[in-house]
């Protein structure tokens, strides 16, 4: 696996912030970084092929300046960090995963705009695309980070064998053992078994190795004089646990189906409180 995070921007304020967040966690572990940009063409018609270079030389030539400015951006901030900048003519999903195709990236990182404020840019248009599509998942990062750190994970369990490959994926991702913190969401005040909680603890503790690892549920509610949804729920715990990064398994069929339906965009973007890794369920 390549010790390269690819990070998409669209020179946005909201990606400089997903910039600052690949650019610790690179300097972490001695990482690089590789910043892409792209672009497309406003040509639909094909009879206009033939102005296609009318069109792409001054798109290409600004693509490339804002790069330049960002390179000289990222270099003042973090000088010792190892960084190249990549603009490509394309959709930005095809793109991507054309990229995963031919290099093996530790991370996708994209910016988010988080709590409270709807991201209309391009990234947020195509987050979730790649969320469904991406082989290596999609870490989105919130507008509102401040702070790295790397010693709480939450990951949002329903004890499915998919959080499984979640783990895995992450933790061959990073070399670096963590506290983990199972955040589970009830509903209609139904706890699990206190022996299932402990066995899924203990099956996941003998897969993999962590500092220690917790279990916090909240109950979700949705009544006229108390309303406290999915989306909250997991608010809660993600601050009550202290979370540095949160890990999502995306699956349509899943418990948390609502939170990735066809409003994702809000659903997503209106919550992430925190940087999550969003991965998706292979089985």
């Amino acid at each position: 696996m390549d010790k390269t995070i690819l990070v998409l921007t669209d020179f946005s304020e909201n990606s400089w912030t997903a910039i600052r967040y690949a650019a610790n966690l690179a300097k972490r572990f001695n990482w690089t970084v590789e910043l892409l940009h792209t672009y497309t063409i406003p040509i639909k018609d094909s009879v206009h092929a033939k102005m296609e270079n009318i069109f792409l030389t001054p798109q290409k030539e600004e693509a490339e300046g804002m790069l330049k400015d960002w390179q000289t951006r990222i270099d003042d901030e973090f000088p010792d960090l190892s960084c190249k900048t990549v603009s490509l003519l394309g959709n930005l999903e095809k793109t991507v995963l054309n990229l995963l195709q031919e290099k093996e990236y530790r991370f996708i990182v994209m910016g988010a705009k988080g709590k409270g404020m709807i991201q209309k840019a391009v990234l947020g248009s195509n987050t979730f695309a790649l969320i469904k599509k991406s082989p290596i998942g999609v870490l989105a990062v919130p507008i509102t980070f401040q702070k790295f750190r790397l010693q709480n994970i939450g990951l949002l369990s329903n004890f499915k064998a998919s959080e499984y490959d979640l783990l895995d994926s992450f933790i061959l991702r990073v070399p670096e053992k963590f506290n983990l913190s199972l955040l589970h969401v009830t509903q209609k005040y139904i706890s699990p078994k206190r022996e299932d909680i402990e066995d899924w603890k203990q099956k996941l503790s003998t897969q993999f190795s962590f500092n220690k690892i917790d279990y916090v549920e909240k109950n979700a509610v949705n009544r006229l004089d108390y309303n406290m949804p999915i989306p909250r729920c997991i608010d809660y715990m993600v601050e009550i646990e202290a979370i540095d990064l949160l890990l999502v398994s995306y699956s349509p069929k899943s418990f948390f189906k609502s939170i990735f339906s066809r409003n994702l965009t809000k659903a997503i973007y209106r919550n992430l409180t925190v940087p999550t890794f969003f991965k998706r369920n292979l089985y």
